[in-house]
């Protein structure tokens, strides 16, 4: 280690010194036990009127602990801080000795001084392995933060990866560690925090603390001063935390959500009768900062109704969906927010005082302020304090539905949130901006600030060249007229448009690992590409569909230019009629919501396990536009002219972060649309694009070239990697690295239509990548196994990106379906294909497939060259493994003395209950030592573990 590399331990004492400089003050406790002790103290210190004087028995305090941390999950766990329904704030009730009822205060939501602030130093729990946190902050004496620490030259996400590690080994032995909020991980340099939770926690959800202004705080004295400030981390417990019912999960704000939350919150003290708008961009999360604002607004202001008002009627339905799931449960289990379907049902909701918060859209409140029959109801609201939120809303909120509902609440406050502001460049018709909508900016998180932060992903875009004169390409405004738009619409141009895309989709989205939308102009375009995929496509092997809106009374001319002489809406049944065919349902253009709600799940709900339920490539004209929000939407095909917040709406379709396998929203224009992404990227960066858009393939080739060299300097064939082992951990760590920094290049790259490995040949191919991948991942494969025999490796300090090859992994299925195709017709046809199984064998990247790779390898050898041309080979795979299986059944019980009906008898008993029955392998072992039937038990379980895994191809 480099000598002015700060050690963990000094690092850690820098932290708790700087801890006790903003008032925490520090407890020794080693153990659990001391834990618990320390938390029973502060406990009746801070109820010692309620005990009246009789402190809790031990029983009694046992009720607190199994009412605090009993048969709960983390999420019912950290609702008791915040209250529910049926729970107050902060506190908890039991039964005394004298079967009296007792309600204990632990913790005050309300004001951050009346709560206890501490720090702990190296609490070791004995779980299943000996855990050591390095520090732990806790208030009143529950664990409520916990902080892992590496030294600078350590990645942070190893930090991480020791937090994962210790809560699976030892918050069940540990039981108020079930309590703990929030992690923060370091290593001087770089500083993160997230929410804990149940289930799996992504690192990709690791954030970073901010200023206002969005600049991080990364050093760790620096980030401990602002987010350890008492009265900061406890409003991030008390007031900033959601809980998502849908989901069961609780998630923590993050900086720039809580300042915008904050700035609306004191404007609306401050200043009532002004208005503000929230600059955030798209897809960094403003449906939680709405919500809390609404929250927040309800709770601190005089405002008699919090109005949360959308545009389209399309997204009513999903806004209230997340509202309603950020909202605490009721007693009665209904849901606290109801949809408001017609306006007579908003105006009863106005009426009622039960429904502080309302959402709708601007439509139904302008139908109830212009109809005469609700001005009874209404006519209080003139003068009343009414707060209005309102999202996204650059059309309604500048026509005369804003201003009808603007006469009716004259004592109204407006705060607008939006991605794309509207600008002097960019404003329309109506001729005022945001800001003379809205007047002060409150707050702002721009698209690069997203990007830097991990937030959202940014663009790499591909503008395509699909008509050409000799004077240049065609472009629609230096065109006019309909010899334009024959030009565009031409049928040969939609066919190679359409070929493209064949040609290109599986590389582009990762073998369809993510879905694609296709944006036309209109709907006679929407269906003439819908009809050219099945014309090109007949064996659907893409599945394509096409959603719209169509005129009540369309022209009779407008349904002559669409094939087949059919309007834009019987166009939509035939499409409609094909979608039912394909995935077994029964919509019809009657149904028309039921049908767009059945497309928006398929398009978010894409699933790698049944493809066949996926949409693959989604044509539209307007709709899923904006607002449709889908980590699997990674493409975005684009046959129209777009601009200004148009075009930025449309690009960040494809920019929601899934996993370090999606790098950025990739965008194929076949318009030649660069001057119009200039301007909107110059307009909505604020003057600074940075990260915005990802480089182009120009960029990227040589950085890949330099990838390569590093890779095989360090391992010149894929063999030399095997030699790595005997030359120490240094030499493996070196491939390691210089291989993930080539498959983080080679993710990025090749969606380019530039890519093709024969630039690259034959110093490097597509094949020398799965060869050296298969070594990777063994590495992969050895640290695991190190960690979790809890010796330390110089290979732990590195972050394996195992995701990057998962889209690209082999798996059972496919060398199943390999196996079965195998050419049996020619002898160079079966060697030719059993090489390519065996090849991918080799390079196996999943436990499942490298458990049987052995008995494929057998088969192969052994029982193909044995069946005849015209036998099923798949059926044979089956059987020799069904046979195999009862081999190895026979095997164990000669070897271990124990009859093959009772390993059978174990092996249903493992199947049905998930262990094998103890008391009967000893009763069968009795001729054994203890010793020996503990031996024999074990490896019995092992087996019988390892079993299924090997020896079925259902997994």
């Amino acid at each position: 280690m480099a000598r002015n590399v700060q050690s963990e331990a000094a690092l850690e004492d820098e932290f708790i010194r700087r801890l006790r400089s903003i008032g925490y003050r520090f407890v020794k406790i080693p153990d659990v036990e001391t834990l618990n002790n320390h938390f029973r103290e502060l406990l009746s210190e801070r109820n010692r009127e309620r005990l009246g004087g009789v402190p809790l028995s031990n029983r009694e305090f046992q009720s607190v602990m199994n009412e605090l941390v009993g048969a709960r999950t983390h999420y019912q766990v950290a609702q008791i801080l915040r209250g529910s329904a049926t729970q107050p704030v902060g506190k908890i009730e039991i039964k005394r000795d004298d079967e009296s009822n007792l309600y204990l205060d632990l913790f005050d939501g309300r004001d951050f001084r009346n709560n206890i602030f501490e720090v702990s130093h190296q609490m070791t729990v004995m779980g299943l392995h000996e855990n050591r946190y390095d520090v732990l902050v806790l208030i009143n004496g529950l664990p409520i933060a916990e902080i892992e620490l590496k030294r600078s030259d350590v990645e942070i996400t190893q930090a991480f990866n020791q937090i994962i590690r210790y809560r699976s080994e030892s918050f069940n032995y540990a039981k108020l560690m079930r309590l703990v909020q929030v992690f923060v991980v370091s290593n001087s340099n770089e500083t993160r925090y997230f929410a804990n939770g149940d289930g799996n926690l992504n690192s990709n959800f690791m954030f970073y603390w901010t200023d206002q202004a969005n600049n991080r705080y990364n050093d760790l004295g620096i980030f401990t001063t602002a987010f350890f400030d008492k009265q900061r981390l406890h409003s991030l417990i008390a007031k900033y935390t959601i809980f998502d019912r849908t989901n069961q999960k609780m998630l923590l704000m993050r900086p720039y959500q809580i300042y915008a939350t904050e700035a609306i919150i004191e404007q609306a003290k401050t200043h009532p009768h002004d208005n503000g708008y929230v600059w955030h961009t798209t897809g960094s999360g403003k449906t939680i900062t709405s919500f809390k604002a609404s929250q927040l607004l309800l709770r601190e202001t005089n405002a008699e109704k919090v109005i949360f008002m959308i545009d389209r009627a399309d997204l009513d339905l999903q806004t209230v969906k997340n509202f309603s799931a950020y909202l605490p449960e009721t007693t009665s289990g209904q849901n606290p927010l109801d949809r408001i379907d017609n306006t007579e049902a908003l105006v009863r909701q106005l009426a009622s005082s039960d429904n502080g918060l309302i959402v709708t859209t601007i439509q139904k409140l302008n139908n109830a302020v212009s109809n005469d029959r609700y001005k009874a109801t209404l006519t209080p609201y003139h003068d009343r304090r009414v707060i209005f939120i309102e999202d996204e809303s650059h059309r309604s909120q500048f026509g005369e539905m804003r201003k009808n509902v603007n006469r009716w609440f004259k004592n109204a406050q407006h705060f607008g949130f939006t991605g794309t502001p509207i600008f002097p460049e960019n404003v329309g018709q109506d001729g005022r901006t945001t800001a003379d909508l809205y007047g002060k900016r409150l707050h702002q998180y721009l698209i690069k600030d997203a990007v830097r932060d991990g937030n959202v992903l940014g663009f790499s875009v591909q503008y395509l060249s699909t008509v050409s004169q000799k004077d240049g390409t065609v472009e629609d405004e230096q065109v006019p007229g309909i010899d334009t738009q024959e030009v565009w619409e031409d049928e040969d141009r939609v066919e190679r448009v359409v070929q493209h895309i064949l040609f290109n989709h599986n590389q582009i989205t990762k073998q369809r690992h993510y879905n694609a939308i296709l944006t036309v102009t209109n709907t006679r375009m929407a269906l003439k590409y819908y009809r050219m995929f099945k014309k090109l496509d007949p064996k659907h092997d893409l599945k394509v569909t096409t959603i719209f809106t169509w005129e009540a009374n369309e022209l009779d001319n407008e349904a002559h230019q669409n094939d087949d002489a059919v309007t834009s809406r019987q166009g939509l049944d035939q499409v409609i009629a094909d979608y039912n065919q394909l995935y077994g349902t029964d919509f019809s253009t009657n149904h028309f919501r039921s049908y767009f709600s059945d497309v928006s799940k398929r398009m978010k709900d894409h699933n790698d396990q049944t493809p066949e339920d996926n949409i693959d490539i989604l044509i539209v004209v307007n709709m899923f536009l904006t607002g449709f929000d889908s980590k699997r939407l990674s493409t975005l095909y684009v046959d129209k002219n777009l601009q200004w917040h148009g075009l930025i709406q449309a690009f960040s379709r494809t920019n929601r972060v899934e996993t370090d396998k999606k790098p950025f929203g990739n965008i194929i224009a076949y318009r030649n649309i660069k001057a119009k992404t200039d301007e909107a990227v110059a307009l909505f960066s604020d003057g600074d694009s940075s990260g915005f858009l990802a480089p182009d393939y120009a960029t990227l080739k040589p950085d890949f070239v330099d990838s390569i060299e590093k890779l095989l300097t360090i391992a010149p064939t894929v063999q030399s990697v095997d030699r790595l082992y005997d030359q120490g951990e240094e030499a493996q760590k070196e491939f390691v690295l210089a291989f993930r920094a080539l498959l983080r290049l080679y993710n990025r790259i090749r969606v380019y239509d530039e890519f093709d490995w024969a630039q690259f040949e034959p110093r490097f191919s597509e094949q020398l990548l799965r060869d050296y991948q298969g070594r990777y991942y063994e590495a992969y494969q050895n640290v695991v196994k190190r960690q979790s025999a809890e010796t330390v490796s110089v290979l732990d300090d590195i972050d394996f990106d195992i995701s990057l090859i998962e889209t690209d992994k082999i798996t059972v299925d496919y060398i199943i379906n390999l196996i079965a195709g195998i050419d049996t017709q020619s002898d160079e046809g079966r060697k030719r294909d059993i090489r390519k199984i065996e090849r991918m064998l080799d390079n196996a990247t999943t436990d499942s497939l490298k458990s049987k790779a052995e008995l494929i390898r057998t088969f192969l050898e052994q029982q193909l060259p044995l069946l005849d041309a015209d036998d099923d080979i798949g059926l044979s795979l089956s059987a020799f493994f069904a046979q195999s299986k009862q081999a190895a059944i026979e095997g164990f019980s000669r070897s271990h003395n124990l009859s093959v009906d009772f390993v059978n008898e174990q092996l249903a008993d493992y199947a049905f209950y998930g262990k094998t029955n103890g008391g009967e392998v000893f009763q069968q072992l009795s001729g054994l030592s203890f010793h020996e039937k503990r031996r024999v038990k074990r490896e019995l379980n092992d087996f019988i573990e390892e079993l299924d895994p090997k020896y079925s191809l259902n997994s």
